[in-house]
């Protein structure tokens, strides 16, 4: 268990590195999640060979399905980063966990512990002091917060669909079709709204393709892996984490400080996932 645990937080801080990097990278932003898909989908269909005429039609088309929610996730995250604060952006993706565990036990039936819900709430807790010291540093629209709402809602919903499809096949096959829906979201919306682009130089390209490696390969990929291994409760606890971890990586990568509420709210996440978590190992015993 822990392994996987370390294994969905290293996926994390992979796909906030991307995210750091679409926002730096100069082109629109919606085209910039086309490119990270596309890129990535011969990769997987490629470790999926095997695997491809064995899928059942039902399933197909919820692996088309959470492709379609992936890419609009991508379309609202992608967009909400250059709307508004960083910060924001991510205490909204944290707040995925709280359409996760309900999914999880109304669809899976998996059990919520009131030990659970405590440790998440004080992780919660801890997730809004850290963005209470991020607070001052960029200005947050009310447009960039729906968006960046609507992006956690649509993620919640791809994870839900491939939490269920991750008991049956293995993470390529599931990605590469969901690959698909993605690739036809991200079109049908970004050609209407930005126009199709290529990228101007090589810069460009080898951003694009970190992107595609961190983001795609080595982020989405590592946890579509783990959510065949742990329940929708453990995964929802390492997401309140992200906040915390592109905290870290602002203060490692882009210089921005740490100050006392940060400090605070990343100790007060650490407690609140630890002590959730650890009361579901002695409620397991």
């Amino acid at each position: 268990m822990n392994r996987f645990v370390l294994l969905a937080v290293l996926a994390e801080a992979f796909i906030i590195y991307a995210s750091v990097l679409v926002k730096v990278v100069d082109m629109s932003p919606i085209i910039v999640g086309f490119y990270r898909i596309a890129l990535a989908m011969p990769v997987f269909f490629l470790l999926a060979r095997s695997q491809i005429g064995k899928v059942a039609r039902k399933d197909m088309f919820l692996m088309l399905s959470a492709g379609v929610f992936f890419g609009l996730d991508l379309v609202f995250f992608n967009v909400a980063i250059h709307k508004t604060s960083i910060a924001n952006v991510n205490l909204f993706a944290s707040l995925v966990c709280f359409i996760l565990v309900p999914i999880g036990a109304i669809f899976y039936k998996e059990k919520i512990k009131a030990d659970f819900v405590v440790g998440s709430l004080i992780a919660l807790a801890g997730v809004f002091v850290l963005i209470k010291g991020k607070g001052g540093e960029s200005v947050a629209t009310p447009f960039g917060d729906f968006l960046a709402f609507m992006s956690m809602v649509c993620y919640g919903i791809f994870l839900s669909l491939v939490y269920g499809l991750r008991k049956k096949y293995d993470t390529p096959i599931l990605m590469a079709f969901a690959s698909i829906g993605s690739i036809i979201t991200l079109l049908s919306v970004g050609i209407p709204m930005e126009g199709f682009s290529l990228p101007k130089d090589a810069k460009t390209w080898w951003i694009l393709l970190w992107i595609v490696i961190f983001g795609q390969l080595l982020g989405q990929g590592f946890f579509g892996y783990i959510m065949g291994k742990v329940d929708a409760q453990v995964s929802s606890l390492i997401l309140l984490f992200t906040p915390m971890i592109a905290a870290l990586m602002g203060y490692v990568f882009l210089g921005e400080k740490l100050g006392v509420f940060e400090l605070v709210g990343m100790m007060i996440i650490i407690f609140g996932v630890y002590l959730a978590k650890m009361k579901r190992k002695k409620s397991k015993e």
